[in-house]
């Protein structure tokens, strides 16, 4: 492993130091696991990272944000961007933890469980780096891993990072005007002596305006599960989908919807039908929730929780380009879990297109119609909410892992391969896009539904689905399911 060694920390003096924005108080003070991968013969290892580390020299003094300390130990988490350091670079030889030559992972699809080792875990201190650039050797390539801390950014801004780091490895010019780290509402940083909990708001309020969301007794809080997950790869053809997208049209009066809001719809009534299922097979007929009210009148609710995008709810769209940090709302659609079971048993659980809208309809307008409730004003009153807390860490998600009425969805279909976002590692074959993106970790990250990133033009989708391994093995005996999957990628 090789690292800089000029990366000192700032002063303990506060002028040094400012609060970052209320929405990167609230993201999980860990680093992203964001991995890029490129075929790279083994005899020109050497030169590709000597390529790349002088690339991330030029990065850094173009975007010096990307060299900043980070403080995420206390309730508010602090930026310094006083002190100048390279931003560290680490190169690991994962040949022998891994097992698998680069030729084997690309035969195999690049399998989501090849990324999930203790190799990858990147453990983040009381100061951390607010980036940290890894390349992980093996034979026959390389995995680049753009470790941004995610108490700094968001999947668009590590999005921003690819598109600013392959630019430099193409020798590119790209727009070096200072981003913006401030968010475009006020922030405000109070404490309570009246409420011992350190709230400055009452907890019934605090979910009647952000009802996905929970406190937690402290930072550390862990929601035990006993659940083992696993997750696979399962792969759509973008014609099929168009297809169902041009039924679909007929039915929903809120125009054409997307392929990935259809995609949500269809794989969230399919996996709470093998949650379910699982969960009853291994005689849990109560899932851990903490939303008792999710029984209304008797009937059984299930809740999908989306990960959107504010920016372009809240900003200009010159800002909302310039803008550099989390900017995340969760979308809660809540619907009786019977219509979601109806759809899964359709009469023809087959190929039929046609029957599938009809039955996805109703879902359809459930997810959009979350959507939409997360307007400018909804954004606006959560934000002067987050700005409140005390302590913004004990605000999180309402999800349990073993909840099997509750899923998360996010999407990295346009992260790092657009246009514009080609890399010319030397010791490569020439300028193209990776040959996968994958999400890392040294485990499986929760229940969640996660469309992976594609070259332009790709004629598939790549879906990641993380849950326990007895829903897992109905998903894939799921027959109104695997009728519209092309393969999977395990």
């Amino acid at each position: 492993m090789t690292t800089p060694t000029d990366t000192a920390t700032p002063r303990e003096d506060n002028r040094y130091w400012v609060p970052l924005n209320s929405w990167n108080q609230l993201a999980p003070r860990t680093y992203n696991r964001f991995v890029l991968c490129f075929k790279v013969d083994n005899d020109s290892q050497t030169t590709a990272i000597r390529h790349l580390e002088s690339c991330v020299v030029k990065l850094g003094k173009h975007r010096p944000v990307l060299r900043s300390f980070l403080k995420v130990n206390a309730p508010i988490a602090l930026i310094s961007t006083s002190v100048q350091h390279n931003i560290p670079v680490e190169v690991h030889d994962v040949r022998n933890a891994l097992g698998k030559s680069y030729a084997h992972l690309k035969e195999a699809g690049f399998p989501a469980s090849a990324f999930v080792h203790q190799v990858f875990e990147v453990p983040a201190g009381d100061v951390a780096h607010a980036l940290i650039l890894r390349i992980y050797t093996l034979d026959g390539g390389l995995v680049l891993g753009i470790h941004l801390h995610h108490s700094l950014g968001d999947g668009k801004a590590i999005d921003d990072v690819v598109s600013w780091l392959s630019a430099e490895t193409r020798g590119d010019l790209y727009d070096t005007k200072p981003v913006i780290l401030s968010s475009p509402f006020y922030d405000r940083y109070c404490s309570s002596d009246k409420n011992t909990d350190g709230y400055l708001l009452d907890p019934e309020y605090i979910s009647q305006r952000s009802p996905e969301r929970r406190l937690i007794s402290s930072p550390a809080a862990q929601t035990p599960s006993n659940c083992k997950l696993i997750g696979k790869i399962f792969v759509f053809k973008i014609a099929t989908l168009n297809t169902i997208q041009g039924h679909m049209q007929q039915l929903v009066n809120t125009g054409r919807p997307s392929t990935s809001v259809i995609l949500i719809a269809f794989l969230w009534a399919h996996t709470a039908k093998a949650r379910t299922a699982a969960s009853h097979e291994a005689n849990d007929h109560t899932p851990t929730s903490t939303h008792d009210e999710q029984t209304n009148g008797g009937a059984d609710y299930s809740r999908l929780l989306t990960i959107v995008d504010a920016r372009n709810r809240v900003f200009e769209a010159d800002q909302a380009l310039q803008y550099f940090g989390n900017a995340v709302e969760t979308a809660l659609a809540s619907l009786p879990t019977t219509d979601l079971l109806k759809t899964c048993n359709r009469p023809t659980p087959g190929t039929d297109p046609d029957v599938l809208a009809k039955h996805l309809e109703p879902i359809v307008r459930g997810v959009h119609g979350s959507f939409e409730a997360v307007d400018q004003d909804c954004v606006r009153e959560r934000y002067e909410l987050y700005a409140s807390l005390r302590d913004p860490r004990k605000l999180a998600l309402d999800h349990f892992p073993d909840d099997s009425r509750t899923f998360v969805f996010n999407s990295w279909r346009y992260l790092g391969m657009n246009a514009g976002q080609e890399w010319n590692i030397t010791g490569t074959d020439g300028v193209g896009y990776p040959d996968a993106i994958r999400r890392a970790g040294d485990k499986w990250n929760w229940p969640a539904v996660m469309i992976l990133p594609t070259p332009p033009g790709s004629r598939e989708l790549e879906v990641m689905i993380t849950v326990d391994e007895g829903a897992m093995e109905l998903l894939l005996k799921d027959e109104g399911l695997m009728g519209f999957v092309d393969r999977v990628v395990s």
